[in-house]
């Protein structure tokens, strides 16, 4: 006997629909008729569980920011170097704007993203930051200049900043990682030159 559909399970079903809406139409072409038929329920259904496409577009970005975080967390962990681990997290991150959105909407629904659910996107970015100042500090005995020339955190920083530069270039996914793993080298690999330098102090902001 088939078990009946919790409205939990329906709401999964409709947010992983209407990621493959919005990666393909974008976000303003993206309607909920639309949203509705790719989840294969009418639109009286879909109005049941979210208010309209901001509502879902929310809920959406919730769930696959989260995600996106558990997983690279979980690729960070599986790695045996520093510069593996910080990449592994980072390719997420990278693979989540070139992997599951049609090239043509990319900046489109990041725009969006940042309009509409700009509070999703701060808080991404700052537990993003989390993650990868937790690795760089966990290897610290390594790295001769983290608090000399830069902090684990601003480091951090500078590294996601990086990854949404090298997103934007008009490269093949393969380039693009290829790139990141560089960029990841050679950033471990400055930190870790012991060169004797005083400690930098800190700004005061």
């Amino acid at each position: 006997m088939t078990s009946r559909k919790t409205p939990e399970d329906r709401r999964d079903e409709i947010l992983t629909a209407a990621l493959k809406v919005f990666g393909h139409y974008g976000y303003r072409r993206a309607s909920m008729e639309l949203i509705a038929q790719a989840a294969g329920i009418s639109r009286p259904a879909l109005y049941q569980h979210f208010s309209g496409r901001e509502d879902i577009f929310r809920a959406m970005g919730a769930r696959m920011l989260d995600g996106v975080l558990d997983t690279a967390r979980d690729a960070a962990a599986r790695q045996p170097t520093l510069v593996d681990r910080v990449y592994a997290a980072l390719s997420v991150k990278l693979e989540l704007v070139v992997g599951s959105v049609n090239a043509e909407f990319r900046t489109e629904l990041l725009t969006e993203a940042g309009l509409v659910a700009a509070d999703l996107m701060v808080s991404f970015k700052i537990r993003f930051a989390d993650l990868i100042e937790e690795q760089l500090a966990a290897s610290s005995a390594e790295l001769a200049q983290l608090g000399r020339v830069i902090s684990a955190r601003d480091c951090a920083d500078l590294l996601l900043d990086a990854v949404v530069g090298i997103s934007q270039a008009d490269a093949p996914a393969e380039s693009l990682h290829r790139r990141l793993h560089q960029m990841v080298e050679l950033t471990v690999l400055g930190l870790g030159l012991g060169l004797g330098l005083p400690p930098v102090a800190t700004p005061v902001h």
